[in-house]
């Protein structure tokens, strides 16, 4: 287990020294807030999880946005929603309950997003950000055109990202890990993540180059999770190590290419810069 965590780590510096050429500017997002966690856990530990992405961010001086699912918000976990604003971050909207926009009729549409806009009034203010959950932002052509009305209608903006990734599968393995107590399982696990973190962005950072010709200005997909609370900070240093500067999803959003056409109408949840080709990449 030892040589796979070595030979894990000397990837991961190889990666680190290949991307120096291709850094460019990124802006940190967490969805699915207040925090991810299975059912059985305590509000002192969704408030454990929210504290340590805090510091995380804090040492690099960042600025995040997390995106907040509507149902998810209760007296016992208010408290780390208002940590999470208290620290400067930008709270934004990820729908009532989650749901796949495919599967919901406009009018229902309309109402997740309304509900929770309804329960963020206190921590929403001059910026008024939407994600769709699974960023999948409907089937057809009228689909993505009936939710963009909804949307300008009450007054969103739809946030994408250009770096999608699995971290949400390295969340559950990593979470498995921690409850059998399988401690180095779960160090092998954190460290599968933080290469694959790095891979992503390395392909996406290509792809940018593939569609626009240019680097772009980059919105990675994260969540609000245990494996963050406890491995953020490594992946946080790589990206500066490595020379990217942290920005604002204000920031980020003035690229182009979140307002260049999307070309893509489907079931699948892709990168912004999958959506400017029209298709999935590799």
């Amino acid at each position: 287990m030892r040589k796979i965590i070595n030979a894990i780590a000397a990837f991961i510096l190889m990666a680190s020294n290949t991307i120096v050429a291709f850094a460019g500017e990124i802006a940190i997002t967490l969805d699915d807030l207040p925090y991810v966690l299975p059912s059985r856990t305590t509000p002192q530990e969704g408030q454990a999880i929210v504290v340590a992405i805090n510091q995380a961010l804090a040492a690099h001086g960042i600025k995040a946005t997390g995106f907040v699912v509507g149902r998810q918000i209760t007296e016992q976990s208010r408290p780390a929603l208002a940590a999470f604003a208290a620290a400067g971050h930008t709270i934004g909207n990820h729908s009532w309950s989650h749901p796949d926009y495919g599967t919901l009729s406009i009018n229902e549409f309309r109402a997740e997003v309304s509900r929770t806009d309804a329960v963020l009034t206190e921590w929403i203010h001059a910026a008024r950000f939407y994600r769709f959950p699974y960023l999948r932002e409907g089937e057809t052509e009228q689909a993505k055109a009936d939710a963009d009305a909804v949307l300008t209608g009450l007054g969103y903006v739809n946030v994408p990202v250009t770096i999608d990734n699995d971290e949400w599968r390295f969340n559950a393995d990593y979470l498995d890990a921690l409850a059998a107590g399988d401690d180095e399982a779960a160090q092998l696990i954190a460290a599968q993540y933080i290469a694959h973190m790095q891979e992503r962005t390395m392909h996406f950072q290509a792809l940018a180059h593939t569609a626009m010709g240019r680097d772009v200005k980059h919105i990675l997909l994260l969540h609000m999770n245990q494996i963050n609370a406890d491995h953020l900070g490594e992946l946080l240093d790589w990206y500066a190590t490595t020379g990217w500067r942290f920005i604002t999803v204000d920031e980020a959003m003035m690229d182009p290419i979140y307002t260049a056409p999307d070309l893509y109408a489907g079931a699948r949840g892709l990168s912004q810069i999958e959506r400017v080709m029209g298709r999935k990449s590799e």
